[in-house]
């Protein structure tokens, strides 16, 4: 397996904002009393998260209450149910873009080696981690 913290180019000024732009919409996430389960697996997989990983579209430029909407008009029928933190919601939103950033691999092939329910799980012990590092622990752990 590649040492992604030796080997990786950091991210861009502009990569980091996006990151930090699909963490702050899983946080909205939690306003809106979405289950966060369901939210994030469905984002992962939206048309939305498709449009999200180009390397440019429009959605990347109108912050995270627009993208929430986009998601929210893509599926206006996601439950309300069990809300994660929002420091949790935001490392997830952050980790999974940086992930993007980091192997290339499309929001709905992240999500299917590691859904929300196991990264909500894996928080405590990777969030203190440098992304890169907590990207590789998780694809070297077998957890995901």
């Amino acid at each position: 397996m590649t040492n992604f913290a030796n080997d990786f180019k950091p991210l861009s000024q502009f990569e980091r904002q996006l990151c930090g732009v699909q963490g702050k919409m899983f946080e909205l996430s939690a306003k809106k009393n979405l289950s966060s389960k369901d939210f994030i697996d469905f984002y992962m997989q939206s048309q939305t998260a498709k449009f999200f990983d180009l390397p440019y579209d429009r959605t990347q430029w109108l912050g995270e209450e627009s993208l929430l909407q986009d998601v929210l008009d893509e599926n206006p029928n996601l439950p309300t149910g069990q809300v994660y933190d929002t420091e949790t919601l935001f490392w997830m939103g952050y980790i999974y873009r940086y992930w993007h950033f980091l192997t290339n691999q499309s929001s709905c092939q992240i999500s299917k080696i590691c859904g929300a329910q196991t990264l909500n799980a894996l928080y405590p012990a990777y969030h203190t981690l440098d992304c890169a590092q907590a990207v590789q622990r998780i694809l070297e752990s077998g957890e995901a």
